[in-house]
């Protein structure tokens, strides 16, 4: 990513954390040949909405957190686990791995489409 732009460098280093939903807008410069590095050039970085406070700060070294889609999931290294939240903060429920993650989306889905939870 190239940043001319103290402001977009310094938010990019010191302000945004995983999780932050952004908007980018900029170009892309595609390679012309496989040994030429590919280029994202932004023009402006916007927080559209901030990740989620984390309140013990050991978790933050072994979690991470994933947007998919209007989803936030919680993945930590201490267990196969997946803690999955809408991005407004409903509950979704937990994935016991995250290959399970597709079901239980689509369950919630079904859910909410039938008027409400069951």
């Amino acid at each position: 990513m190239a940043a001319d732009d103290a402001e977009l460098a310094h938010a990019v280093i010191h302000d945004l954390v995983p999780g932050d939903k952004l908007r980018v807008t900029g170009h892309l410069r595609l390679p012309r040949t496989p040994d030429e590095p590919m280029w994202l050039v932004v023009t402006t970085l916007a927080v559209l909405e901030t990740a989620p406070e984390l309140s013990a700060p050991a978790a933050v070294a072994t979690a991470l957190i994933e947007r998919y889609g209007p989803y936030v999931c919680w993945f930590d290294a201490g267990t196969t686990d997946v803690e999955v939240f809408t991005e407004g903060g409903t509950w979704v429920g937990t994935a016991p791995e995250p290959n399970d993650l597709g079901e239980l989306l689509e369950a919630f889905e079904h859910r909410q489409a039938a008027g409400g939870e069951r």
